[in-house]
């Protein structure tokens, strides 16, 4: 009997992912020009698709907006993780910038991303990509433990605070690098190389 784990898909199939894809990279456009003011008229005229069919893939507005946030998140921790940064701290530094640097940038995205993480059994997970890069820093000798749940959970958790805090116009101007040095420091780190990294990765990614 064939595995189905391992049938080919069929083109139906392929084809639906393909519209899914088409409309949440419509939905991306249009949240970037019109952020929280996106309508389902909108989408369906960017990717030239009927109302129908936005239908077949979401439930409304708000389910698209949600599925544009976590393909963006995700996209930007992949992005990061494949990037030739050898040193594990240097990448952690650059990937945690980036995403509070978009974040900071894109106050609809990042409210959206708070909504969604702050959900029990959301379907936005950061950790397969964080676990790596903290698993290959401890290998490397650059952080002090291994990635355990209560690391990833403070670590990500000082993420999430910082774009809380920037959302709710709380943040000083310096928020991101203050997060990435402490990310960094909590890691093991000492404190003057973890502020250079975090100077560096706003340097390299504003």
């Amino acid at each position: 009997m064939m595995d189905e784990t391992r049938a080919p898909q069929t083109r139906g199939y392929r084809k639906k992912e393909r519209t899914r894809r088409q409309l949440v990279a419509a939905g991306q456009r249009v949240l970037a020009e019109k952020g929280h003011g996106l309508t389902v008229s909108d989408v369906v005229a960017e990717a030239d698709v009927s109302n129908g069919t936005f239908y077949n893939y979401f439930a409304d507005r708000e389910d698209l907006i949600e599925a544009v946030a976590e393909h963006t998140a995700l996209a930007l921790a992949a992005d990061a993780a494949e990037r030739p940064i050898e040193d594990a701290a240097r990448r952690f530094a650059f990937a945690t910038m980036r995403m509070l640097l978009h974040a900071r940038d894109d106050e609809t995205w990042a409210r959206v991303l708070l909504r969604l993480v702050g959900r029990p059994g959301a379907g936005v997970d950061l950790s397969r990509y964080l676990r790596e890069d903290l698993a290959e820093g401890h290998a490397q000798g650059r952080f002090d433990d291994e990635p355990d749940d209560a690391t990833l959970d403070q670590v990500a958790g000082l993420v999430i605070m910082t774009i809380r805090r920037m959302v709710e116009g709380q943040a000083r101007p310096d928020a991101p690098q203050q997060a990435v040095a402490r990310g960094l420091r909590t890691l093991g780190v000492d404190a003057a190389e973890a502020a250079a990294l975090a100077d560096e990765a706003a340097e390299a990614v504003a």
